[in-house]
């Protein structure tokens, strides 16, 4: 799949099919329009494009993003929209002018002349242009008048809920992993920067990663402890779409705050506890952490020695849900 940072960089071509949107997640919902997408396009020898745009409309439309969430970030969306078989991605900047595009303009200006869309796919809910004020009414009637067509694609159901990002959202803040991942279609991911934190762990036995978002608005699972795929992120990529070279290790993770320490009200923090005979200097590095289950509530103890017992405990659980074998395991 070939990148391209806006609409400038992006060649001309023959036959384009087009999709356009943030598909935040590239949830299973998003996967069936992009299957759809693709294997019309090997049927009609056309190209496939998707057009998503950063930063998040809503940051430029709204300025306080305080509440935004975002399942992924660019660099994740991105390698799991290649996944896909897309031909390309268009990464359009997204700023106050793009967004007073009437619906008419946008039409005539990205979608025709920018993208030379000869088929544009749209999913069940679709809204465009200044205002959200483009429909698939008009995007039929733009159709007619510059030899368009327009494709449909009606709303994904798994078990019986209609699947979307927002429906992702909610059930990553319930912990409830395991309906999230069923939505998602694989597990959900968050990245974070290893920076210097307590070395409280190393004194209890358990030298953990400290991290702070990379995405400022990524959307963290509820706060609990957790058994995970930890992984290095090299060149915005993950070994969970990279080389089998990359480096990924089982480990447990704790998101929230340290009760048994620092009582009450303390800041919420993100720290992994790798499963490896030999901890690399990670700082500065970005990780990605792929959830697997969650296993218990953040809980405070009497004792560091009760904290070490929950602790060993919870290793050997993560263990066994990774099924990664413990003679890798080095405190």
């Amino acid at each position: 799949m070939h990148i391209h940072r806006g609409l400038p960089h992006f060649p001309p071509g023959q036959r384009r099919i087009v999709t356009t949107g943030t598909f935040d997640g590239v949830h299973l919902g998003h996967r069936a329009l992009l299957d759809w997408m693709v294997l019309k396009g090997k049927e009609e020898q056309a190209e496939t494009t998707v057009l998503t745009f950063d930063p998040h409309p809503r940051q430029v439309l709204f300025g306080d993003a305080s509440g935004l969430e975002l399942i992924q970030s660019m660099d994740q969306r991105a390698a799991c929209l290649a996944e896909t078989g897309l031909d390309h991605l268009v990464i359009q900047p997204f700023n106050r002018a793009f967004s007073r595009l009437k619906p008419e303009e946008f039409v005539r200006d990205v979608l025709v002349q920018g993208l030379g869309t000869t088929t544009i796919v749209v999913g069940h809910d679709h809204r465009f242009g200044a205002g959200r004020e483009g429909d698939v009414e008009l995007l039929r009637a733009c159709g007619e008048t510059f030899g368009f067509n327009v494709q449909h694609i009606p709303p994904h159901i798994e078990g019986e809920l209609t699947v979307s990002s927002t429906k992702v959202r909610q059930r990553l803040r319930d912990g409830d992993l395991s309906a999230a991942h069923a939505l998602l279609g694989r597990r959900h991911a968050w990245r974070g920067e290893v920076v210097t934190g307590a070395g409280r762990g190393r004194t209890l036995g358990f030298r953990t990663a400290n991290l702070e978002a990379t995405e400022p608005h990524q959307i963290l699972p509820a706060e609990g402890v957790y058994a995970a795929q930890v992984t290095l992120v090299t060149d915005g990529a993950s070994s969970h779409q990279g080389s089998a070279s990359q480096q990924t290790w089982g480990a447990m993770v704790n998101i929230g705050p340290r009760p048994t320490f620092d009582g009450t009200g303390a800041k919420p923090t993100v720290e992994a506890h790798l499963f490896t005979a030999e901890t690399p200097d990670l700082y500065g590095a970005e990780l990605e952490i792929a959830f697997a289950e969650r296993m218990r509530d953040i809980q405070k103890f009497e004792d560091p020695q009760a904290l070490i017992n929950q602790l060993s405990s919870d290793a050997d659980q993560a263990r066994r849900i990774l099924r990664y074998d413990n003679s890798h395991d080095a405190r």
